[in-house]
């Protein structure tokens, strides 16, 4: 009963700490990606639930010079989005429901970290390492971004930890639910079938060579990236909803280059996520040894590497790619923080141990909140922009943005149209204008107005404003 209640105050401390501008604009970090997510939700809702055909707002091409008029945003199986669509159909479409379904998982997250942690270490290490996944600035922003990474990290837990029980007691319900949870996990992102390493570990330490022969691992196989395969083969039939990818691989050679670790392992893992002071609680994790654990997690977290070297141009370009480092490196400071202060050692001095970890524990805290902090705040003028479009721009009106590829302003008009600007394929020229009119375009909105440029004098000559503020304007094309 005493684990409970700590555990229950860790998810209240969790949920509280994610309830922060809950429901501001979607218009914070990493905007331009949780902008096609949420209108992906949204348009469930505006234009009817399609699950193999899910689009956003944007008419923008995501290959030059390859239409995608119909809207189309073929990435992961939209299972997140379809879930916020639901909520939606129920209370409405508000951002802060979409934030809310990324809360509830991550929460979930928390309590499977909790259940999977003491099964190796005990009650007191799976409360700490749901209590650091809890607190740390950088999974906070992400456990309620628009994002499906809050969902697939819980159900990468939920996987791992029913694998680990069907191996334990070999019931038939948590093998057919380890199937199941193994095939939403691998038919989402890339990072979860890098979870094939520590996967393999525990067949081999349960079967040994006889691993090999075993029907229900077969099946396993075939069942959990079927959905995958066949997700893969469909999309395929529409290139035009595929965005690119291959550069995330290996962009500008920076693989193993002096930037990608600087970037990797300096910026994001030591200052952003582990805020620099958490580095002495993370290494003490790794080199204390517990019989039990053997190998596991160490494979967990040297396949969450492995990705990151083989994506290595995305993980560098973005730092939401390094979210599913949370949960193991939640683990390895769980074991740290439990060996300062519970384990007894005649040449260990128990009150120094717990100085440390509260001074590492509030430093890291605070260091990487000081990172952190900027990325709630939003974009300037995009949320008022796209609140004076309910007013004044019919809701059919199809719209061109003017700041950037990024979506984020298209997203909060509301509308259909495109993404121009700074490197869109619809820059800021004239040729833009008159090609979005002959698309059909009556709207041209931007946050990044230069009254005095040529393309600024162009569009004050040609076309009626609707609205100006010191952080927008809105022309009638």
């Amino acid at each position: 009963m005493k684990y409970k209640l700590l555990l229950l105050a860790v998810l209240i401390l969790g949920l509280a700490l994610r309830l922060y501008k809950v429901n501001i604009f979607l218009a914070d970090h990493h905007s331009w990606r949780q902008a096609d997510t949420a209108a992906v939700a949204r348009n469930f809702v505006k234009e009817g639930w399609n699950f193999f055909l899910p689009r956003i707002d944007n008419k923008t091409p995501l290959h030059p010079g390859v239409p995608n008029d119909k809207r189309l945003f073929l990435v992961e199986p939209p299972i997140y989005n379809s879930i916020v669509a639901a909520i939606y159909k129920i209370g409405g479409i508000k951002i802060e429901y979409a934030r809310l379904v990324s809360i509830v998982f991550s929460l979930g997250s928390i309590v499977l970290l909790y259940l999977l942690v003491s099964l190796y270490f005990g009650k007191k290490t799976g409360l700490l390492a749901g209590f650091f996944f809890a607190v740390f600035p950088y999974n906070i922003f992400y456990s309620r971004t628009v994002l499906p990474e809050p969902m697939i990290i819980f159900l990468n837990l939920a996987m791992l930890y029913l694998a680990v029980k069907w191996l334990e007691t070999n019931s038939t319900i948590q093998y057919f639910l380890f199937v199941f949870l193994s095939m939403l996990s691998f038919s989402q992102k890339a990072f979860p079938l890098f979870l094939l390493l520590p996967l393999a570990y525990l067949f081999l330490k349960k079967y040994g060579i006889k691993t090999f022969l075993q029907p229900k691992i077969y099946f396993w196989v075939i069942i959990s990236f079927l959905p995958l395969i066949l997700w893969r083969w469909w999309i395929g039939h529409f290139p035009e909803g595929i965005p690119a990818s291959l550069w995330l691989f290996n962009e500008n050679n920076i693989r193993f280059k002096g930037a990608f670790f600087y970037w990797i392992f300096a910026k994001r893992i030591g200052e952003l996520i582990l805020g620099y002071w958490g580095l002495p609680l993370l290494v003490l994790g790794i080199i204390v040894k517990v019989k039990k654990e053997g190998w596991f997690f160490y494979l967990w977290l040297l396949s969450i590497i492995i990705f990151i070297f083989v994506f290595a141009a995305g993980n560098v370009t973005h730092d939401y790619y390094q979210i599913p480092l949370m949960p193991i490196l939640s683990i390895f400071l769980a074991k740290g923080a439990n060996f300062l202060l519970f384990e007894k050692h005649e040449n260990f001095n128990r009150a120094l141990g717990v100085i440390l970890f509260l001074i590492c524990l509030v430093f890291t805290l605070a260091f990487s909140w000081y990172q952190i902090r900027d990325f709630y705040n939003l974009q300037g003028g995009v949320d008022l922009a796209g609140a004076a479009f309910n007013d004044l721009v019919p809701k059919n009106a199809l719209v061109l943005t003017g700041d950037s590829n990024d979506a984020t302003l298209l997203y909060n008009t509301n509308r259909f149209g495109w993404s121009g600007g700074y490197a869109s394929n619809f820059p800021n020229t004239p040729e833009t204008i008159q090609k979005i009119i002959s698309l059909g375009g009556s709207v041209y909105v931007t946050t990044k107005f230069d009254r005095h440029s040529d393309f600024g004098k162009y569009m004050l000559q040609n076309f009626p404003i609707i609205k100006e503020t010191n952080q927008y304007i809105i022309f009638k094309i």
